[in-house]
């Protein structure tokens, strides 16, 4: 699958004709993490800078295993067409992925990491987020909202990924001293399992008055069980991402604070990145690097409407936010 552009026509005259059917002989692959509605964003992204470059392009999604993730690199490994990887890491610390991005390498394709960074050595540039300023702001949030302190618990996928960790670090540093995290669950990126974490924790900590989402599709697994026991009044609601059905439970003032990335621009610079690696072309490759080895595709702050009380500098109102998803062609982010 994959948005495979139409190949260039033949005959193409001069240079400039040469350049564009060289792109099309060779292909640009993302490998996800799992498959939540986020990485339709970056789908996005990926798809309109590939036909900006004029380059094949392909989202492989992964079904948020490890082995799954070996499997796909090993395939692509076999592809004579494909020059250029990026990868989401499932477990930073885990050697079978990062030994199969080295053999990548080994073979002269590019490799990156994108949305979650893995071992240094095993890659060429990280793409995504600042997850450590992230995290921190997402705390700082909570701590606006709960300026009396509390108890907070946090759900994600993996504990073992690098977002993750990063994340829920910078998340306990901008609680500050008043607010304590009780708790962090993992679900292994299943929503039910996700679901029954929230209602566990509130369980095991009667204190609990802040609920965080790390990843995408936790934040609408706490407005799930809070609208079920009917227990929103009691919590502060803080997450990451806009998933569309988060969009949705935010408007419904379920979420009072979404803390969102680019997957966009993961896929739209992932693709530009790796595709100037590919060509050689090193003053491009510096341009968007500038002198590190990651690309910070920023962040927004979304606050459910002008009024919220809350201050950052990357504050947005959603319709604001809403208008630049369409503009995008996006539902979420």
């Amino acid at each position: 699958g994959g948005g495979t552009a139409p190949s260039t026509t033949a005959g193409g005259t001069g240079a400039a004709g040469a350049t564009a059917a060289a792109s099309k002989d060779y292909k640009i692959v993302i490998v996800t993490n799992g498959s939540s509605p986020f990485w339709d964003a970056c789908d996005r992204g990926l798809k309109d800078a590939g036909e900006k470059l004029g380059v094949r392009v392909e989202l492989l999604r992964n079904d948020a295993t490890e082995g799954g993730q070996i499997r796909r690199l090993e395939q692509l490994a076999t592809q004579a067409d494909v020059k250029g990887v990026g990868i989401s890491v499932l477990e930073s610390q885990a050697s079978g992925v990062a030994e199969q991005m080295q053999a990548l390498r080994k073979k002269g394709i590019k490799v990156i990491t994108v949305d979650s960074d893995g071992p240094a050595d095993a890659r060429e540039a990280f793409v995504g987020t600042n997850n450590l300023e992230a995290g921190r702001e997402l705390g700082r949030l909570a701590a606006q909202l709960r300026p009396e302190g509390g108890q907070a618990a946090a759900f994600v996928g993996f504990l073992g990924a690098q977002n993750a960790q990063e994340r829920i670090a910078g998340f306990k540093e901008g609680l500050g001293d008043k607010i304590s995290l009780v708790d962090s669950m993992e679900d292994q990126v299943n929503e039910s399992k996700a679901r029954n974490n929230v209602t566990a924790a509130l369980q095991n900590h009667p204190q609990l008055n802040i609920l965080a989402g790390i990843w995408s599709y936790n934040a609408p697994a706490i407005a799930d069980v809070l609208t079920g026991n009917g227990r929103r009044k009691d919590f502060t609601v803080v997450a990451f991402d806009a998933e569309p059905n988060a969009i949705v439970a935010m408007e419904q003032g379920l979420i009072d604070v979404m803390v969102v990335q680019n997957p966009y621009e993961m896929g739209f610079q992932g693709v530009t990145l790796l595709h100037r690696m590919i060509q050689g072309d090193q003053a491009g490759v510096d341009e968007l690097l500038k002198g590190s080895t990651v690309l910070d595709t920023g962040l927004r702050v979304v606050v459910p409407n002008a009024e919220s009380k809350l201050e950052s500098k990357y504050r947005q109102p959603l319709d604001a936010f809403r208008t630049w998803l369409t503009e995008k062609g996006l539902e979420g982010s």
